[in-house]
C-alpha cells in the first residue's frame, strides 16, 4: 500500500518533489518602473520650483542710463535707396570678348617603317664588327693608368707623407725651445723658494745676506785691506817716537779686524743682526 499517492488540498503525498505543481506569481516590474519615474520627475520639478531665483541684471554705470543705444538707432533707420548709376555697371565678363573654343590636340601621327633608323628584328641588316683584343687593351690601361682614390683616402695618404717628412727633418737629440724655457722657469722658482725658506741654522734676530750683498761687502773689505796695507808700508822703519808707534798699532788692529771680516764674508752663508 506504500505505492499509493494521495493529494489533499493541493499537496501531494508520496509524489516526488520535481512533480509538485508550483505557481510563482511575480511582481509587475513595468508598473513599478513607471511609478518610480513619475516620482523622480515630480521631485525634480519641486526642486526646480524651490530653487528658482530672479536673474541678477548686468551692471551698468549710472552715467550711461540716459544714453541711447547706437545699435538700436541704426536698426530703426530705413535702408538707403539704390543709386541710379548702379544700373550702368558692367556685368561680369560683359566685355571680355567672344567665347574661345578650345580644340583638342590631335593625336601623334604614326611613324612609318621607313622613318625608323634602327633596323627591325625581322629585317636583314649588315652588322660591322671590329676585331679588337679587349683583354690586351684592358691590360695596357691598367699598367699605365692611374688609380683614382676617394677623397678621404687621398687625404690620409697626404697626411702620412707630411708626418714622414717632418720626422725626417726633425733635429734629433736637440732639446726643444719650450722645454728650455720651462727648465729656466723651474730653476728660477727653485731659487726663489730656497731664498725665501728660513735657514734652520740662523740664530733668532738675524737675517741672511743675499749672495749679491755678500759679494759687494767682500769687495769693500778687500779695498779697505789694500788701503790699510798701503798706509802701513808708508810708515818709517824706526819707531822711536810715541806717535809712530800709536799709528802703527792702530793700523795693525784695523788690519786684523778687516781680515776677520773677510773670513766671515767669504763663507757661503752670512747672517746679519737685524737693527731694532
Amino acid at each position: 500500500m506504500q505505492s499509493l499517492m494521495f493529494q489533499v488540498d493541493g499537496h501531494g503525498y508520496g509524489v516526488p518533489k520535481q512533480y509538485h505543481s508550483v505557481h510563482d506569481f511575480g511582481k509587475d516590474h513595468i508598473r513599478e518602473n513607471v511609478r518610480r519615474m513619475r516620482q523622480i520627475q515630480r521631485q525634480s520639478r519641486e526642486k526646480e520650483r524651490t530653487s528658482q531665483q530672479p536673474v541678477k541684471g548686468l551692471w551698468k554705470s549710472s552715467k550711461f542710463e540716459n544714453v541711447p543705444s547706437k545699435v538700436a538707432s541704426e536698426l530703426k533707420k530705413e535702408p538707403p535707396a539704390p543709386r541710379p548709376h548702379s544700373a550702368n555697371y558692367l556685368r561680369a565678363h560683359s566685355r571680355s570678348g567672344p567665347l574661345v573654343k578650345v580644340y583638342s590636340r590631335p593625336c601623334t601621327p604614326e611613324v612609318s617603317d621607313d622613318q625608323i633608323s634602327v633596323p627591325l628584328a625581322n629585317s636583314k641588316a649588315n652588322l660591322i664588327r671590329n676585331d679588337v683584343d679587349f683583354i690586351k687593351v684592358n691590360g695596357v690601361s691598367v699598367k699605365h693608368g692611374t688609380m683614382f682614390k676617394s677623397p678621404s683616402l687621398t687625404a690620409l695618404d697626404e697626411l702620412k707623407d707630411k708626418q714622414d717628412k717632418e720626422m725626417q727633418n726633425y733635429h734629433k737629440g736637440e732639446v726643444p725651445k719650450y722645454l728650455r724655457s720651462r727648465q729656466a722657469q723651474w730653476k728660477r722658482e727653485e731659487e726663489e723658494i730656497r731664498a725665501n725658506t728660513p735657514d734652520p741654522s740662523m740664530p733668532p734676530g738675524h737675517r741672511a745676506l743675499s749672495d749679491k750683498e755678500r759679494r759687494e761687502t767682500l769687495n769693500l773689505l778687500y779695498k779697505k785691506q789694500q788701503e790699510l796695507q798701503n798706509q802701513a808700508s808708508k810708515l818709517p822703519l824706526r819707531t822711536d817716537t810715541v806717535r809712530i808707534r800709536t799709528v802703527k798699532n792702530d793700523l795693525e788692529t784695523k788690519l786684523c779686524e778687516v781680515e776677520e771680516a773677510i773670513k766671515i764674508f767669504s763663507r757661503p752663508k752670512v747672517f746679519v743682526k737685524i737693527n731694532q
